[in-house]
């Protein structure tokens, strides 16, 4: 079968696009082309605008592509006509959520104030009433455009998806996702502190911060599993590593890893400690975590590799950056 990855060539796309071939799979990724495409020999690459739903729906018909996995699902601005244009032709769409549509989210944000969910989220588990988390943030991330960043929210792209029966639907929410070419670095704060040699002094309250996470390729071997096993049309599911750390308790799995003996402290806001920008913008007293049980029961979902062989990649290209 031909499954397509629209969005495909970034750091989430490309390792989505390794996993299907790993799945014996053909692929076709789309994308603007705006940016260098560097996609593994085998893969196939098409120029076209997720706002095209013609153009999309034609590649989608003349490759065959029975399956659809969407990774640039920011808001239903730029994902409907994806949806339309997966319409025509039916077969699975996966979309690509997060854990950010769970109630806790908006108390993080210190937008609303639902009641603290200590245990990590279940598919079932209550969402955030808030819409539009960004709206007004003065903060923007590079490569996206004004509007969209202002209507970012994936509730209701999920509900869109899930209410079109022109095709299945399976939902995948990710954590925050580490890895190889991560530009977001998620973990450099602690990588380059420990190969500096210096102390770690966190912020009190970003140090007791719980969050999910999952390593690039474990991700992308979720949402293959999304596209490709039969029982996962219709079904939403988390996908994120078993392991629940706090701030502190990363630094100190990141030092083990290295190899790095440092002292590890927690200090109060005015000592401007190790992420004290986030401790100051969010409420750190919800966690952002995710229950993945389904996933691993209902598709067998598994790590792809161990969480130490995963960090030691991420610890090595990550002090390879300038």
């Amino acid at each position: 079968m031909t499954v397509a990855v629209i969005g495909g060539t970034g750091f989430l796309g490309k390792a989505v696009a390794k996993r299907l071939l790993a799945h014996g799979q053909d692929v076709l990724v789309m994308a603007r082309g705006r940016e260098p495409v560097a996609l593994p020999p085998g893969v196939r690459f098409e120029m076209a605008d997720r706002m095209d739903s013609g153009a999309i729906a034609a590649l989608l018909k003349a490759n065959g592509v029975t399956a659809v996995i969407d990774i640039f699902t920011l808001s239903l601005r730029n994902t409907q006509p994806v949806l339309d244009a997966v319409g025509t032709v039916g077969g699975r769409y996966v979309l690509v959520s997060s854990t950010d549509v769970y109630s806790n989210y908006g108390g993080l944000l210190k937008k609303e104030n639902p009641a603290i969910r200590l245990e990590p989220a279940t598919e079932d588990s209550p969402l955030r009433t808030l819409r539009f988390p960004y709206l007004g943030n003065p903060r923007r991330p590079k490569g996206v455009d004004d509007i969209l960043f202002d209507e970012y929210d994936k509730i209701p792209v999920e509900e869109a998806a899930r209410a079109d029966t022109r095709f299945e639907t399976t939902i995948l929410r990710l954590p925050m996702i580490f890895g190889p070419e991560d530009k977001q670095h998620r973990f450099a704060w602690a990588i380059r502190n420990a190969a500096a040699g210096k102390p770690f002094a966190i912020d009190a309250r970003a140090a007791k911060a719980l969050n999910s996470y999952g390593y690039i390729d474990d991700m992308a071997e979720a949402l293959v599993l999304g596209a490709l096993h039969p029982a996962a049309a219709g079904r939403t599911y988390n996908a994120a590593q078993r392991e629940l750390r706090t701030v502190r308790q990363w630094a100190e799995t990141i030092l083990d890893v290295m190899g790095v003996k440092a002292e590890i402290t927690e200090v109060p806001p005015d000592a401007k400690g190790i992420m004290v920008e986030r401790a100051e913008a969010s409420n750190m007293d919800y966690p952002l975590t995710l229950d993945s049980t389904r996933i691993r029961a209902e598709l067998g979902y598994a790590e792809t590799i161990s969480e130490r062989e995963a960090l030691e990649r991420t610890i090595a290209w990550e002090l390879s950056q300038n």
